[in-house]
């Protein structure tokens, strides 16, 4: 049996499309409207395809739904640049293609972060946001330490300060761990791009 090899292009939207998807002309119909749109967000992807349901393609039915898996429940495939989930399986089929047939390792990226990269923006955008996170836990160490302080000043009784300190507490804890997160990855992130994507004459 003759297999069908995938062949990718990669839309306006940064999204990677497989030319030989049965439903592959409606994918890249120039009609469609906002709504349209957003259905086909939700069915790039090769488990509506007729050549997995037949088992015809390159990647067997069983694998695809392995990859699925890992994809969906486990969350084994993430962006190299944000470190998030990847939401749609033709990217990871992309990169897992082109690695065992062309033996090119490509980087597995998130649309958002491959059209940053794409338009050179990725450096720019990166210190914004790292810019940002950095304000917001500033912000709450200074937000917990004068809400404290007021609760002194006011004089409250001991069981009520610490009733109300303690939510306030937990909620700012929040804020800072998941801000933490946000700027570790957004480091990783630009070293990620800084080893990959920038030649090392563009460095000096």
């Amino acid at each position: 049996m003759v297999l069908i090899e995938p062949e990718f292009e990669i839309d306006e939207k940064s999204r990677v499309i497989c030319k030989f998807h049965s439903d592959y002309i409606k994918f890249i119909d120039p009609n469609k409207d906002y709504f349209d749109d957003i259905y086909i967000d939700k069915v790039l992807t090769c488990l509506t395809c007729s050549h997995y349901i037949y088992n015809e393609c390159y990647f067997s039915k069983s694998r695809i739904d392995e990859i699925e898996f890992k994809r969906n429940k486990k969350k084994a495939f993430k962006c190299n640049l944000c470190e998030q989930k990847i939401e749609r399986m033709f990217t990871i089929i992309y990169k897992l293609y082109n690695k065992e047939v062309y033996g090119i390792e490509i980087p597995l990226l998130c649309c958002n972060c491959y059209d940053k990269v794409s338009s050179n923006q990725f450096l720019s955008e990166s210190k914004k946001l790292r810019n940002l996170y950095i304000l917001v836990i500033l912000t709450s160490v200074f937000t917990l330490f004068y809400f404290n302080f007021l609760l002194v000043l006011i004089k409250l009784d001991l069981f009520v300060r610490y009733l109300l300190f303690i939510p306030f507490i937990i909620l700012i804890m929040s804020i800072i761990f998941k801000s933490l997160i946000k700027l570790k990855r957004n480091i990783y992130g630009v070293k990620y791009y800084k080893k990959f994507f920038i030649k090392k004459d563009e460095t000096r």
